[in-house]
């Protein structure tokens, strides 16, 4: 019983190695989409949703161990307030492929408990949906990564009320946001009609911002990452994992 218990245990870890997750991932998108079809668009979504969203995260499809997603889930794993890795329900929202529900799973996070909600699915491990409607029952998860989606809102307010209605009592929010020094102008004209992100309102600077969209009903705030000033000019991440109480 101890000898399996160590050996999925490594097994698992191995998807902690970029090339292996990325291998893992790579065959599993090209059985399940090159050979069994199973790429899907939601059809039907809101105005929240910024415009090109699917189309430009169908061009994503690439990043098949999406590195990105190590900033928020490493400090997650070991978070003494959330449920034991091998049971914590986790629900990741707009992951594009499986790579990062492979990194969960290296780190121990159970497939039975890790679902996936994104706009494009190929995965049986990612539900068709809007996070700003979410087919989800109130209370349903430990913890919610918000990894670089919240910024393809047209009102993050909303999804950020959804998250808080399928989040258990004190259920934990990882967060993150790509930061740039450009301004949204100068991104539209740099990326044309491949620009995505949130058009009519202001960019997010800050992880104040960030933790706004949640209030009243942010808790303890375990891990946050502003950029500092010195490095202003430059393109950085900005993270943020938190509590929330209800």
């Amino acid at each position: 019983m101890l000898t399996h218990f160590v050996s999925r245990l490594r097994l698992n870890q191995l998807l902690l190695v970029y090339s292996i997750r990325w291998f893992v991932g790579t065959v599993r998108y090209w059985v399940l989409v090159k050979v069994l079809k199973r790429l899907r668009t939601l059809e039907n979504f809101g105005p929240a949703v910024s415009q090109n969203t699917v189309t430009y995260n169908l061009t994503g499809l690439h990043d098949r161990a999406v590195q990105r997603s190590a900033l928020l889930i490493r400090p997650l794993s070991v978070l003494s307030a959330l449920a034991p890795v091998s049971t914590a329900k986790i629900l990741t929202v707009g992951p594009r492929t499986e790579g990062e529900l492979l990194y969960l799973f290296g780190h121990d996070f159970s497939s039975a408990n890790v679902r996936g909600l994104d706009l494009i699915s190929y995965s049986p491990w990612i539900d068709l949906g809007d996070m700003h409607q979410m087919p989800y029952p109130d209370n349903s998860f430990d913890a919610v990564i918000l990894g670089w989606v919240i910024a393809y809102s047209e009102q993050p307010e909303v999804a950020a009320r959804e998250v808080i209605r399928v989040l258990k009592p004190d259920g934990v929010v990882a967060v993150g946001v790509e930061y740039r020094p450009t301004s949204r102008e100068e991104l539209m004209a740099l990326h044309q009609d491949h620009y995505v992100g949130a058009r009519t309102r202001p960019r997010i600077q800050t992880v104040e911002q960030i933790l706004a969209f949640f209030e009243p009903h942010v808790g303890q705030r375990y891990f946050t990452h502003d950029v500092p000033p010195a490095l202003a000019a430059q393109p950085d991440n900005l993270m943020a994992i938190f509590s929330i109480t209800k």
